[in-house]
C-alpha cells in the first residue's frame, strides 16, 4: 500500500512538473510577455516535423520559468509550445521581438485557424505575415497551442509577445521611429567624417567615417532592415558570415579610429600594439565561430567587451595628462560601455528587456557614442586651431622684436663707422660678428600649419614630438602647434643648426632648454618648459658628446 501511495505521488508530482502553463488574454490595450508560459524541447536531429513534435508527450518539454526566453547557442533547433485561450473577442498576433533569427518554424493550432508557417532571416521575405523587417505571426480568435522552431547560430534571447492589433501596431510603429531617427543621425555623422575627411585630408575623421558606419550596418542586420530595404530577394544574404562581418568591421575601425585620436602609435606604443593584439584575437575567434566552434560567439562578445573597456581606461589616462579632446572620447564609449553592459545583462535575465534603456540598449549607446565622438573631433580641430593662433601670435610678437632689434644694430654700426677708429678692422668685425650672432636668434623657417604655413624664430622653438605624419612644435612660451609635417621632415629643416638633436625617434630637442640630465639606461631630459625626454638607449653616446658629457 504504501509503494502505491509513493507511485501515485511520484505520477503527481511529476504532471504537475510538466503540466503546460495556461495565457489567458483578456485586455486587449496590451502585449503580454509569454516567456514564462512556455515549454521547450530540443530537436538535436534538427529533422523533426511539426506534426511529429506536436505528437510528443508533454514530458518530453521542459518549462521555462523565465520571462524572457533565453535558449543559449546551440547548433540544435529548439521548439517552444503555449497553451492560449483568448477571452477577448479581437484576434490575436505574436510578435518576436528578435528580428535577426536565422530561421522560425512556426504551428499554430486553434479553432477557427491551424496553419504552418516557415521564416526568419534565411527564408524569403515574402513569408512573413506583414511586409516590415518585425517578425509577426497571426494566431486567430481562438488559438489553442503554438509551436515555434528556432535556430541561429548567435545565440536565441528572444522577447516574445502576444496580443491584439492595436497594441502591436503601436509597438511596431513606436520601434519604425525610433531605429529611423537613429539611423538619420548616423547616417548624418558618417557623411560629416566623409566630408571631413576629404576637406582636411586627416585619416582619422576617415577611420571615424567607417566605424560610424559599420555600426549603423550591425544596427540595420540586429533590427532586420538590411534584408528589409536591401536584399527582400536575396535572404541568403542574412547568413551568419556577413552579420559577423560587419560586427568584426565595426570592432575593428573603432581600434583604428582609437590608434588614430588617441596617437598610440607614437605616445604609447605598448598599449598600440595590445590594440593590435585584440583586434589579431577578434579575428581568430570570428573564424573559429565560423568553422563550427560553439562557444566562439560568447567569446566575441566578451572580446568586445574588454576592448571597450581598454579605450576608457586609455582616453581616461591621458585625459588626465592634458589631452584636452579626450574628454567626449571618454563620455562616448562611457555611455555606450553603459548600455552595452544593460544588454548583456538582459541577457543572464539580470534585468528585463521591458525597460526603455535595455530594450534600445544598443540604439541608445551607438547614437550617443556617435554624436559624442563627433564633439570630440570637433574640439580636437578647435584645439589645433587655437594652438595655430597661439603660435601665429608669438610669431608676430618676434617679428615684432626682429624689426626693433635691426633697427638697433643699424643705429650702434652707424655710431661705430662715425668714430674715430685705432683699430677700424678689429672693431668692425666684432661688431659685424655680434650682429650676426643677434640675427641667427630670430632666423625663421616655415612651418605648415591647419591655418597655412607660419613664420617661427628657431630660437623659440624646445622641441618637436612625432605626432604620427604631423608633429607638435613645443615653444618657449609654452604654446605648441600641430604642424603639418613629420618629425623627420624637421630634422632634415634644422639639420644646419648645430643646437638641435634627435634624442629619440620621437623628440627632436632643442640643447639650448635643457635644464637637466638624469643618467640613466638612455637617460631623460628636463627642459625649460617643464616637460620631460626620454633619451634613446642607442644616441645616449652621441647626446653626451655633444653635450661635452662623455668625460
Amino acid at each position: 500500500m504504501m509503494n502505491y501511495l509513493l507511485v501515485w505521488l511520484l505520477v503527481l508530482v511529476t504532471g504537475i512538473a510538466h503540466a503546460q502553463p495556461v495565457l489567458r488574454y483578456s485586455d486587449t490595450s496590451q502585449l503580454v510577455e509569454i516567456g514564462s508560459y512556455a515549454q521547450y524541447f530540443e530537436d538535436k536531429t534538427n529533422q523533426l516535423t511539426h506534426q511529429q513534435v506536436a505528437g510528443l508527450p508533454t514530458g518530453q518539454f521542459l518549462n521555462n520559468s523565465d520571462k524572457i526566453l533565453n535558449l543559449g547557442f546551440s547548433t540544435s533547433r529548439i521548439w517552444l509550445k503555449f497553451t492560449i485561450q483568448n477571452q477577448t473577442p479581437e484576434p490575436l498576433y505574436a510578435i518576436l521581438e528578435a528580428q535577426d533569427i536565422d530561421l522560425i518554424d512556426a504551428y499554430v493550432v486553434g479553432a477557427d485557424t491551424t496553419y504552418f508557417l516557415e521564416t526568419g532571416g534565411l527564408r524569403p521575405f515574402e513569408n512573413r505575415y506583414f511586409g516590415v523587417n518585425s517578425t509577426v505571426l497571426y494566431l486567430g480568435r481562438q488559438p489553442r497551442q503554438i509551436y515555434i522552431a528556432l535556430k541561429d547560430i548567435n545565440g536565441l534571447v528572444l522577447p516574445l509577445k502576444v496580443g491584439a492589433i492595436q497594441p502591436l501596431m503601436r509597438k511596431v510603429y513606436g520601434e519604425t521611429l525610433i531605429n529611423a531617427f537613429v539611423i538619420g543621425v548616423m547616417v548624418l555623422i558618417t557623411l560629416f567624417g566623409f566630408f571631413m575627411f576629404l576637406s582636411l585630408g586627416d585619416r582619422t575623421y576617415l577611420l571615424y567615417a567607417l566605424h560610424v558606419l559599420f555600426s549603423t550596418l550591425t544596427l540595420l542586420s540586429f533590427e532586420g532592415y538590411l534584408s528589409d530595404l536591401l536584399w527582400r530577394e536575396m535572404p541568403y544574404m542574412n547568413n551568419s558570415i556577413n552579420s559577423s562581418l560587419i560586427r568584426l568591421s565595426t570592432l575593428l575601425t573603432s581600434i583604428a579610429f582609437s590608434i588614430a585620436f588617441l596617437n598610440l602609435r607614437e605616445m604609447l606604443p605598448q598599449i598600440y600594439r595590445a590594440f593590435l593584439g585584440m583586434g589579431g584575437l577578434a579575428i581568430v575567434i570570428l573564424v573559429a565561430k565560423l568553422i563550427g566552434v560553439q562557444e566562439a560567439e560568447m567569446l566575441f562578445n566578451i572580446s568586445v567587451l574588454l576592448t571597450f573597456l581598454a579605450f576608457l581606461a586609455v582616453g581616461f589616462w591621458l585625459y588626465r595628462r592634458g589631452f584636452r579632446p579626450a574628454r567626449f572620447y571618454l563620455l562616448g564609449w562611457g555611455i555606450y560601455i553603459v548600455e552595452v553592459l544593460l544588454v548583456i545583462l538582459t541577457i543572464f535575465n539580470l534585468l528585463s528587456f521591458d525597460h526603455f534603456f535595455t530594450y534600445y540598449g544598443y540604439q541608445i549607446g551607438a547614437v550617443f557614442q556617435a554624436t559624442l565622438l563627433t564633439f570630440a573631433l570637433m574640439d580636437r580641430i578647435n584645439t589645433l586651431r587655437q594652438e595655430a593662433r597661439d603660435a601665429q601670435d608669438l610669431a608676430i610678437r618676434r617679428m615684432e622684436e626682429n624689426e626693433k632689434l635691426v633697427a638697433e644694430q643699424n643705429r650702434l654700426l652707424e655710431k661705430e663707422l662715425q668714430q674715430e677708429k685705432s683699430n677700424p678692422n678689429g672693431e668692425l668685425q666684432q661688431l659685424l660678428k655680434a650682429i650676426r650672432e643677434e640675427r641667427e636668434k630670430v632666423r625663421k623657417i616655415p612651418i605648415a600649419t591647419m591655418e597655412g604655413v607660419l613664420l617661427f624664430p628657431v630660437s623659440d622653438i624646445v622641441r618637436v614630438e612625432a605626432m604620427g605624419s604631423y608633429a607638435n612644435v613645443f615653444f618657449t612660451n609654452r604654446q605648441k602647434l600641430m604642424a603639418s609635417r613629420s618629425l623627420a621632415e624637421f630634422e632634415q629643416q634644422l639639420s644646419e643648426h648645430d643646437n638641435f638633436f634627435k634624442v629619440h625617434k620621437s623628440h627632436l630637442v632643442n640643447l639650448n632648454y635643457i635644464t637637466k640630465y638624469v643618467r640613466g639606461e638612455g637617460g631623460v631630459l628636463f627642459m625649460e618648459d617643464g616637460s620631460e625626454v626620454d633619451v634613446a638607449r642607442r644616441v645616449k653616446p652621441d647626446f653626451l658628446r655633444k653635450m661635452g658629457l662623455d668625460n
